[in-house]
């Protein structure tokens, strides 16, 4: 039977110690993170490694690594489902601008505890807005190289 102390353990494991390696024993082989959004790197991120590269995606929009707390957790063990509340620390995106996302995580687990699906409802309209600005940055800054360049030749 699925209980809270586990599923708090296991996610501990993966927002509290960024311990991917771990995290990645208490998932089924065919394991889907599904990162909920238009952004680039919305969409089914699969395998046991899912979260880790899709979270390392993300953390390219940052000048500090992107990391979370847990502010609510709610387990249902007669579904084997879990539901989390979670918020990112302020940072700097490479565009320049203060973000912090809220998200919440649906967690699937199957008979032995294991689990098979998270699925990530982020904050939509500021994930577009950091994404934006993180690619406005990077295109002026190729036009400010490419303006310098000429400069010199």
């Amino acid at each position: 039977m699925l209980t809270r102390e586990h599923v708090q353990n296991i996610l501990n494991i993966v927002i509290n110690k960024s311990d991917y390696a771990e995290f990645q024993k208490h998932l089924v082989s065919d394991f889907v993170y599904e990162f909920m959004g238009t952004q680039p790197c919305a969409g089914l991120w699969v395998g046991p490694d899912a979260v880790k590269r899709q979270f390392t995606a993300f953390n390219e929009n940052f000048t500090t690594e992107f990391g979370v707390e847990m502010d609510e957790l709610f387990v249902d063990p007669e579904k084997n489902a879990a539901a989390l509340r979670l918020h990112s620390h302020p940072l700097t995106d490479l565009g320049g601008g203060e973000y912090r996302q809220h998200c919440a995580w649906f967690i699937y687990f199957n008979n032995d505890g294991k689990i098979t699906r998270i699925v990530d409802y982020s904050d939509t309209k500021l994930v577009d807005e950091m994404t934006l600005r993180v690619e406005t940055a990077r295109m002026n800054n190729l036009k400010k190289a490419q303006a310098a360049a000429k400069r010199t030749m």
